[in-house]
């Protein structure tokens, strides 16, 4: 199981909460936006309204709510395509990048007959980004939990325990898999309470590179 952002695909500037809070950056996003759907309201505009959707849109008294970027979009631009409009949006604002050895591990472990599943804070514009930057027929789609799908993010352990649903109707335990993320909070802490074993990524993790999760399985 995977982690996508910051392990799978590196996103420069983070995801929505942080991308959201660099306003200076985003300004030139609005503007093609605005540009490229032939928006009524002015880039300015379109941002407050951005960000004063997203906050609405999430719902009182969750610890970790997730929304549904799309739902954001269909507000602030009815007339738009809203999941068209929204994945052009993310690649002008946060275009990403595979991470080294991403695809070159997926597809050995793929090729050794082993199952791969993702458990990420996403986005639907992530299946779209995972298919063009990692490959096709990769990642299990009954494997795949997106906080965007469950409304919650992590580091609430929704997505965990739906994993382990799943994985225990084929008779599989959490402590027969391995979990990969770069976020000691959000990724390590509740995959293991979840009970899976689980690697960090990254500088001063378990694990530096992607191919070294070859070596241990």
């Amino acid at each position: 199981m995977w982690d996508v952002y910051g392990t799978l695909l590196a996103a420069p500037r983070g995801d929505l909460d942080s991308l959201v809070r660099r306003e200076n950056e985003l300004r030139a996003a609005f503007e093609q936006t605005a540009r490229e759907f032939h928006l009524d309201p002015p880039a300015e505009q379109l941002h407050r309204n951005f960000l004063t959707a997203i906050a609405a849109h999430r719902p009182d008294g969750v610890a970790h709510p997730e929304i549904r970027i799309e739902e954001v979009w269909q507000e602030i631009a009815p007339h738009a395509p809203p999941r068209e409009i929204a994945l052009y949006f993310e690649r002008q604002a946060n275009p990403k990048q595979p991470m080294p050895g991403a695809r070159t591990t997926t597809l050995a472990l793929r090729e050794r007959g082993l199952r791969q599943g993702i458990i990420s804070n996403a986005q639907f514009y992530t299946r779209i980004e995972l298919s063009e930057l990692i490959g096709d027929n990769i990642f299990d789609p009954a494997l795949t939990f997106l906080s965007c799908d469950l409304g919650v993010a992590k580091p609430d352990l929704a997505a965990f325990q739906r994993a382990a649903q799943i994985l225990a109707r084929d008779g599989i335990a959490p402590a027969e898999c391995l979990f990969v993320g770069d976020s000691p909070v959000n990724d390590i802490a509740p995959a293991r309470q979840t009970g899976f074993h689980a690697l960090l990524f990254g500088p001063g993790g378990d694990i530096q590179q992607l191919p070294q999760v070859l070596e241990l399985l």
